[in-house]
């Protein structure tokens, strides 16, 4: 008799937990961020939302051929100084030449992806 007492209190404490988990999910829900509200709006409303103006890059071939040169060049003296400090003799214009590849290179790829 009392077990099967215990056995009903369980199965209503479980029975409440069931629906108190159930109503605590649909309470703590996340919110929706405003941005997404006005985009969903934008696109039920069915208004033309403009992409950002791409940059124009004004270069010519001559330069982006100049940089790939010059980006080329410092890689060759990066590997040879990089053999350098490996027997000790590191340059003092390292991280300089570092610096530079990375802007090079950061250009470039700015000049030539759309």
């Amino acid at each position: 008799m009392r077990s099967r007492s215990l056995r009903i209190c369980f199965c209503i404490l479980g029975f409440v937990v069931t629906l108190m988990s159930g109503r605590a999910l649909t309470q703590t829900a996340m919110p929706i961020p405003p941005g997404h509200i006005a985009a969903n709006r934008a696109t039920q409303n069915a208004e033309n939302v403009e992409a950002p103006a791409a940059g124009v890059h004004n270069v010519t071939a001559a330069q982006v051929l100049h940089q790939a040169d010059e980006l080329a060049t410092l890689a060759q003296q990066v590997r040879l100084d990089a053999e350098q400090a490996m027997q000790g003799l590191l340059d003092k214009d390292f991280k300089d030449k570092l610096k530079r590849i990375e802007k090079l290179s950061k250009s470039l790829r700015e000049e030539l992806t759309p």
